[in-house]
């Protein structure tokens, strides 16, 4: 560190720039990012030591420099990138492929249809050369570097951006076939999108629904059942909503 910044460095540490024993500032004359980490580090430090000695000292006022920050990022669920959707797609391509043809396709137009589908998803990465190269050379080896290139060419000078549902179409994926394998990011030829999104969320109900019995909560329809609200016992007594509560105040309370 040169010496300049240990000199500013000196004074931000001198009483006279410190408006707490405990809390240090930043002088505004230095621009050192070697001082200005060293100073995030002293400022978490003497918050921390702050917040554990409690009393006056906690309720000091703190310096309008200090900057109080988490480290911990916070999820946020959103749709899924295009990169993870390709790493998806393909599992799930391989998985189908793996159950009908064993673990390399076959040489034949069917085997070189269902690489052309692969290589599509594969032609949107930043560099699909070598993804597409290694990818022929598992599931391919009986292609010649010929016809690789032939093949390859034209999927990387347009690649095709498969739906679920068309691709369904293009392999004949049925809805058993798609739950037995766990495909997820392949549709179905004898299911829509909208039914499956259905399902789906009948699915994540039914498994809340579980889980809340679990836990010993009353469905909603047991517990307004036992509810004064339903009973309406006032009605009984001939008096008002309002009367029969304050009297339950006055004589202690008798529901539930």
């Amino acid at each position: 560190m040169r010496r300049a910044c240990d000199g500013v460095s000196a004074r931000n540490n001198s009483p006279q720039h410190s408006t707490s024993p405990h809390l240090t500032t930043r002088h505004s004359k230095c621009r050192c990012p070697a001082h200005h980490r060293a100073f995030s580090l002293r400022c978490v430090a003497d918050l921390r030591q702050v917040c554990l000695t409690g009393g006056m000292e906690a309720k000091r006022r703190l310096s309008p420099n200090l900057k109080i920050y988490s480290t911990a990022q916070k999820r946020k669920r959103g749709r899924r990138s295009p990169m993870q959707l390709i790493a998806l797609r393909l599992n799930d391509l391989a998985t189908l492929f793996r159950s009908r043809y064993g673990y390399t396709l076959p040489d034949d137009d069917a085997g070189r249809d269902d690489a052309r589908i692969a290589l599509n998803h594969l032609a949107c990465l930043p560099h699909p050369m070598p993804a597409i190269k290694r990818w022929l050379e598992v599931w391919a080896p009986w292609m010649t570097l010929a016809e690789q290139r032939e093949i390859s060419a034209p999927i990387i000078a347009n690649p095709l951006r498969w739906k679920a549902d068309a691709l369904a179409w293009r392999l004949r994926l049925t809805k058993e076939q798609r739950t037995m394998l766990g495909i997820t990011t392949i549709g179905a030829i004898d299911e829509s999108r909208a039914e499956r999104i259905k399902r789906r969320k009948q699915r994540d109900r039914d498994r809340k629904r579980n889980a809340r019995r679990a836990k010993g909560i009353k469905p909603r329809k047991a517990y307004e059942g036992q509810s004064v609200t339903r009973a309406q016992p006032w009605k009984a007594e001939g008096i008002s909503r309002a009367t029969w509560y304050r009297r339950q105040r006055e004589t202690g309370p008798a529901t539930p």
